[in-house]
Parts: structure tokens; sequence; C-alpha cells
């Protein structure tokens, strides 16, 4: 274990560690979290998740169900550092959870089961760190379940993940009992005090029958993190065909940090050995705030590209990752990146051009907030009572204002029709939803036209139950739920284009308005896109606003079977008035009318959710789990056979996965588990297309 250091102080950046733990559903990322919270000393008592008493997981739906739902931060020292933590779902539906918190992280511990190895989740996380470019650790968990491999899970990542793991540390086992873990940068055995819940830890010389398997993978470590080292430790490496501990040291962290390398750790979190090893290495290999040493934005004005710099006397620049709204007070999580953010500051919100005052600021443990004064460049924190500011925003001076690159979240999946039970639920819903919907952007509201129903959008199932548990626990509102529905697109068949005027006599003045546009699919789209193209006279050119605003609204739904349309270009090619006979509503309506026409003329092409699946099950179910998903219209890409558990890969409409788990365990007598993830959206077949009507 690390040695003892002195305390870190708020204005040492360079001791400052901005982590978070993520992984699939099950890895043992809370477990791990809790052990970390009892050897640091931030909690004296382990709340374990079986039982419903991790501390972090503080929402009571969290300790009911087992899992993490919503991402907590908390804040604690070790070895000399500070470190904030944010602890993840690791469940799909709140993948946005992981999204908005490893966009403020520096870096990252992703925990494997070691059983299972990579997974489904597992790959989504991952690839959310690569788009984010966080340096991270790994560590393969659960070693003291039947079937866990260490070198197996390793593998996997190397092999799913097309990354670079490298051991830092490798397991002694007995059967499935962890016995020690060998540090391989120093050479030593280390084992941990079961009497003291792990909590002492010794270090000594390795045994004789450890040595040999030590060497060798001591010799792939450093041959691994040499190719980073600096010139004078290379230099050694290449005389001595070997690195000291600290001269390692400094090359793994150079690799970690060029996302050239992940270094693996191992252990049994659940059985208290190897967590202060994790520590260790994220203290001596992670990014401290110093390593990203400025940050680029736009002027909301110019927009004109504007870097700030990591220091206490640049003008403060915070970014709002993440809302949460409770009796107590609203809360806005922020990541300082620039000067420093004080009690009773005036900051302006460029997103919505409003001023904000920052009445109170808190650090987080899970849910307690424990008051400070300031907040310095580098340090994550959360401010009470922001009125307008919502996730993604950013705060900075009025008179120097910056605007931080905010984020993408997927789109809804799945929709649900609520209604509320009494006028007293009536009136109190559309203010909960709001709410709701503030603090999660991949959650939203809207009425159909049709029925008149409340319906609301959410990344799944488990989602959207979650969401209708908290307006009765939370808000007081009370509602009954309909059936699941599928979140369906559409787009146009092939390119087309249409032009259309608009003319109405209001009162004594006539307006006009005439547009073009054209139609184009494009398959790489996520939602709709607006270009200006053509020709546009001057007295119509200051109505542009106006001809987007009309054709966005009928691709929102005004259009074909009533569904938000995507993957789709709406190109203007003319618009044109006559003088003094424009108005911004003529404008819309002749927008509104040509798309309209031009997507009459290119055919509608309805869309589905496509999900990318993982089903593991033992050999003997297979046949009968292969033929549900086949009549499930699944597509199966992958099948892999771990150890006598197959695991079955591939993609399939959401529409055909409701009541799955059900009818998995039936199945598999219960022995059998699958994942989801959102994948892309496909034209439905012939068959489903005659389902819609027009």
């Amino acid at each position: 274990m690390a040695k003892k250091k002195p305390a870190a102080t708020r204005d040492d950046v360079s001791r400052l560690r901005n982590i978070g733990i993520i992984a699939h559903i099950d890895a043992g990322k809370t477990t791990v979290t809790e052990r970390v919270l009892f050897y640091t000393g931030k909690e004296h008592k382990m709340g374990e998740v079986h039982e419903g008493l991790a501390r972090m997981d503080w929402m009571t739906q969290e300790q009911e169900r087992g899992i993490t739902i919503t991402s907590a931060c908390t804040t604690f020292e070790w070895a000399g550092h500070r470190l904030n933590l944010i602890d993840t779902p690791g469940h799909v539906d709140f993948t946005a959870e992981v999204e908005r918190s490893l966009r403020v992280l520096d870096g990252a511990v992703v925990v494997f089961d070691g059983v299972a190895g990579v997974e489904a989740q597992s790959e989504t996380v991952w690839r959310q760190a690569n788009r984010h470019r966080v340096p991270r650790l790994c560590f393969v968990n659960k070693l003291d379940r039947i079937g866990a491999s260490f070198e197996r899970s390793v593998e996997s990542i190397r092999r799913r993940l097309e990354s670079n793991p490298v051991p830092i540390t490798i397991p002694h086992m007995n059967g499935q009992e962890v016995l020690g873990i060998v540090d391989l940068v120093t050479r030593e055995y280390v084992t941990f005090d079961e009497e003291t819940l792990g909590r002492e830890v010794s270090r000594r010389e390795i045994p004789d029958e450890l040595v040999d398997d030590t060497e060798l993978a001591r010799a792939e470590l450093v041959e691994a993190a040499a190719d980073h080292a600096g010139d004078d430790v290379l230099e050694r490496y290449l005389e001595d065909g070997d690195l000291a501990a600290d001269d390692l040291r400094s090359a793994i962290r150079a690799a970690t940090l060029a996302m050239q390398m992940q270094p693996v750790l191992c252990g049994s979190a659940l059985k208290n050995k190897g967590v202060q090893l994790v520590l260790d290495a994220v203290v001596a290999y992670l990014p401290s705030p110093l390593d990203v040493e400025s940050v680029t934005g736009t002027d909301p004005r110019s927009q004109k590209p504007i870097l700030r710099k990591l220091r206490a006397d640049e003008p403060v620049s915070a970014f709002a990752f993440k809302t949460h709204g409770d009796s107590h007070g609203d809360l806005t999580y922020v990541r300082v990146y620039s000067g420093v953010l004080r009690v009773k500051d005036q900051v302006y919100n460029p997103r919505c051009d409003r001023v904000e005052r920052i009445g109170k600021l808190v650090q987080m443990h899970a849910d307690d907030r424990i008051p400070v004064d300031e907040v310095r460049a580098g340090d994550i924190a959360a401010v009470v009572g922001l009125r307008f500011t919502v996730t993604g925003d950013t705060l900075c001076p009025k008179n120097q204002a910056i605007l931080l690159e905010s984020m993408n979240f997927a789109d809804p999946v799945i929709s649900l029709a609520i209604e509320p039970r009494s006028s007293a639920d009536k009136d109190n819903l559309e203010t909960a939803l709001e709410k709701l919907a503030r603090d999660d952007p991949t959650f939203s509201t809207h009425i159909d036209e049709d029925t008149g129903q409340t319906i609301i959008n959410g990344m799944g199932e488990l989602h959207l139950e979650v969401l209708v548990r908290r307006l009765d626990e939370e808000y007081r509102v009370r509602v009954q739920t309909g059936k699941p529905r599928v979140a369906y697109r559409q787009t146009v068949a092939s390119s087309s284009q249409a032009e259309r005027e608009f003319e109405r006599e209001v009162g004594e003045k006539t307006q006009y308005a005439r547009v073009g546009l054209r139609l184009d699919p494009v398959p790489d789209l996520a939602r709709t896109e607006f270009f200006q193209f053509g020709e546009m006279d001057s007295s119509a050119r200051k109505f542009l606003p106006n001809v987007k605003s009309g054709a966005l609204s009928s691709a929102e739904g005004g259009v074909g079977y009533g569904y938000p349309c995507v993957q789709l270009r709406v190109t203007l090619l003319a618009a044109a008035t006559r003088d003094g006979d424009g108005t911004e509503a003529a404008f819309e309506a002749a927008a509104n009318r040509a798309f309209s026409d031009a997507f009459e003329a290119a055919g509608c092409v309805v869309l589905e959710p496509i999900m990318q699946f993982e089903v593991q099950t033992p050999e003997q179910y297979m046949g009968d789990v292969l033929g549900d998903l086949s009549r499930r219209r699944a597509e199966i890409s992958e099948m892999l056979d771990e150890d006598g558990v197959r695991s079955i890969r591939g993609t399939v409409p959401i529409s055909e996965m409701f009541g799955y788990s059900t009818s998995l365990r039936s199945q598999s007598q219960g022995r059998a588990s699958y994942s989801m993830e959102p994948h892309s959206y496909a034209p439905v077949p012939p068959e489903v297309a005659d389902r819609f009507a027009w």
C-alpha cells in the first residue's frame, strides 16, 4: 500500500485526480467504490450492494433493485492526493449518466467481470471513453467466482476492444481463492488481512513458485512500457534489459496518458482483495488536470475559437454536466476548467443569454452536501439553485464569454402513454415531467395529437419504469401507464424537390412567400439537417430562420406517418417574396408546404430502432434460445464458447424484445442472461410495414 503522504490541498492541482468507475452492469463497480470509501477512511463501514446498503447507491430504487441508476460523486484522499470519483451506472438504459461523466473526467477505471470478461456494455463505455479521449486502467474483478480467468479476461479486452491491455499485477490463485497478488512493478507479493476486512496490506518477497511467472509477465510489461520512456530511461533499458521501479512507473504513466496502453490490475472487491492497488495505480498513472493544460471553446458572438488555460487567474469557465432536482434544492454539477468559481459570483450562461447567481457551492458525497466557498480550475463540485442552466451549458463572465463544446445523447427508442389518476395529479404532472426532462437528456415527453394522451419517451423499459416510480415517490404524482411502444422514425425513399407559394390576405395586407426545397436520404445522419444552397432575393434573406423552422417542424412529425424524420438532408433551393409582402408566418408556411409535397413525392420509409444484443447461456439451452431469437427477427453475428457458456451476439428490432427477460428465464431455468444497447435504425420489412397506415 502507498506510504502516508501529506494531505493534498485544493491549490495543488497536480495532486488532484478526477476519475470515474465504468463497466457493464454487475461487474462490481459499486462494490469497488464501497471498498475505496472504506480504505480511504471516507466511510467507517462497507455497504454491500446485495443488502441494499451501498453508500453510493443512495436512491431508494437503487437499494431495492441492487443496481446503480444515477451517477454519484464523492471526494476523498489517498497517498497525499485528492480524488474526485464518479460511480456510474452499468445498465444501458442509463448510459447518458456515463456519457456526461466521461465528458468532464480526466481518467477512468474500467471494471470487468473475471468470468465474463468483456460484455456488451463494456464495449459501450469503452467507446465512450475513446470518444472523450479518457485514459484508463482496467480492473479484472470477481476472480473468486467459479469459471473466472484473469488471462482470458485480459485477452478478451485485447481482442474485443482492440486495445493494448498490459497486466501490472497478476493473481496468485488456489482454485477459486485469491491467495495474494503479485506487484510486477516492485516485484513484491501483496496480501490482504481478512480480519481487518483487507484494510491491512502486507508486502513481502515473491514465493519461489511464482518467480518464473512474475519475471515473464514483468518482461512483457517492461517491453510494452519502454517504447514510451524518456531518453534517459530508454538508454538504461537498452543497457540493462530491465527498468527500476521508478523508471517503469514513469514509462507506464506516459504510455497510459498517450492512450497507447491500459494497465491491468486484478482482485476480488467483494473479498476485499486488490482495491488498494487500484488506488495506487490511479495516483501513479492516471492524469491530473494539469496534464490537460487548456480548454478550447468558441466566442458565442463571433464563433471564433478561444483558449482558456488551467489557471486561477484566467476568466472562469465552468461546464455543467449534470442536473438533479430534489426537495433540498436543485443541483447543477460543474467542472471548472479555468479561473475560480466563488459563492455570490454572477456568471453568464451564453446558451440562454441569462445571468445566474452562485448562491451555494457544495462538494458531494453521494447525496450529502459539504459546503465550500470556492471551486478552483480543475475541480468538480455542484451549485445549488441555478434557475436556467441545464446539462451541456457553460458558465462564464458575460464580458469574457466562452461556449464550451456541449454533448450529444442518443435518441429515445421506446415510449409509454401515461395518465394522471386524479385531477390533483393532473395539475402537478406537467411540472414533474418538465423537471425530469431537465435532469435527464434522454427523456422527453409530448402530447399525442390524435388521442390527447401524454407520451413519455426513454431508452428502455427499465428507464421508463424508474421514472414513473420517481413521479410517485419524489413528486407525489400518481399515474397509470399503457403498454410500451416503439419510437419509430421515418425518412424518404429517394431524392425529390418541390416549390410552394403561400399567399393570404390579412386585413388590408397581403402575406406572400415562395420556397423551394430538396430532400435527400443520407443514411449517416442521425437527425434532419438543413442547408442553404441556391438563390435568395434580398428581401427574403432575413426570413431564412423562418424557412428553416417551417421545414424542420414538418420533419418533427408533421408528414408521412407522423414520426420524426431522420437520415434526411433538407436543402433550400430558392426563397422569394414581393416587396413589402414577406412575413415570418408566410415563409414558415411556404416551407412547411414545400416539405410536405417533396416528402410525399419521395416516398416514406418507416425506420425501426435496432438493438445490439448479447445472450449468455449454458450449452444445453442453446437450441431453444437460438430458435426464440430467430422468431424475434434477430440477426446473429457471432457465437462463442467460453468454458461451456455460449455467447450469442447480434442485432434485433427492439419491438420484438418486449418481455424477453421473462422468456429467457423460462427457456434456461433462470441460468441465461442478456444485455442490449441501441445500435441503429433500419427500414421495417414489408410484412411489418403493412401494419402502418398513412
